[in-house]
């Protein structure tokens, strides 16, 4: 490709480069995603290989914060004219309320917005089994990951990822997470990934079905963690009885009786709210 030289700028490539700069024109093909910082690149980098993406294709460029990210991004637009993207941190109520926030103060730049909510930290405790796994095993540490709301909920993620998994060099987990249940549970995520298989030309049927499998999964078993552990909650038609904690563990696992359970709790409260929708309105 023909194009004028880029100016310089630090890279994480998605493959090891000689020298950390960008080539002097992008690959047809290619998409410039700049990042707030080199620990954000690390975490983008894995969740890309995560989902299967062809990270070769992504140029992870290392911004200066919010505003130098968004700074380089317009000069690579404009210099290579090219696919760009920028991927910054904003804690909002929602990812469409983080974007138009984005959107507003970064002056409606003229390539593709992404936000992580809060922070790109959260994305770590998407997949929460992975998290516990690779969390320090300190009894005091588990306890906090075990008890953990939902990524976006997370006050401080940035944090809190340093005191669970210590320094970034030690989150290369990321490569290895179930990205179908991280995406359910983080929207931030889900969006990210939906919007770079947009920008790549890449087919998400896959990813999307693991979220779909996961999200109703993480729901139904969320609603069960909220009863206490011991508490018999269900019991079935041949006198089997379960309590709160083995029915949690069973649909987390995908197991059959889980998926019954899930299945019975789905038809029980679609009866329940039609006849209720149906139900005459008192005069």
């Amino acid at each position: 490709m023909q194009s004028g030289k880029l100016p310089w700028y630090p890279v994480f490539m998605a493959e090891p480069a000689p020298a950390p700069r960008m080539a002097q024109g992008l690959h047809l093909e290619a998409l410039a995603l700049v990042v707030e910082g080199a620990a954000d690149a690390r975490i983008v980098e894995g969740v890309l290989a995560a989902a299967g993406f062809p990270v070769e294709r992504v140029h992870i460029v290392v911004g200066l914060g919010r505003y130098g990210a968004a700074r380089m991004a317009e000069e690579i637009a404009q210099g290579a004219q090219e696919h760009c993207a920028v991927l910054v941190d904003l804690d909002e109520r929602s990812v469409p309320d983080a974007q138009a926030r984005a959107r507003e103060q970064l002056g409606a730049p003229p390539f593709d917005i992404f936000c992580a909510v809060p922070s790109i930290e959260a994305w770590l405790f998407a997949d929460h089994e992975a998290a516990q796994a690779y969390a320090s095993p300190d009894e005091d540490v588990q306890r906090i990951v075990r008890r953990l709301p939902l990524p976006e909920e997370i006050p401080d993620p940035k944090q809190l990822a340093r005191y669970v998994f210590g320094p970034s060099s030690k989150w290369g987990f990321i490569h290895q997470i179930d990205i179908g249940r991280a995406a359910a549970r983080s929207p931030s995520l889900r969006i990210f990934l939906e919007g770079m298989g947009r920008l790549l030309g890449v087919p998400t049927p896959p990813l999307m079905e693991g979220v779909a499998r996961h999200f109703s999964r993480d729901i139904i078993a969320g609603l069960v963690r909220e009863v206490p552990a011991d508490t018999v909650v269900w019991r079935t038609l041949s006198g089997d009885e379960y309590t709160a904690d083995e029915l949690r563990r069973l649909i987390e696992e995908g197991d059959e009786v889980g998926r019954q359970y899930a299945s019975d709790l789905l038809r029980i409260s679609r009866d329940f709210l039609l006849r209720k929708a149906n139900r005459p309105t008192s005069q």
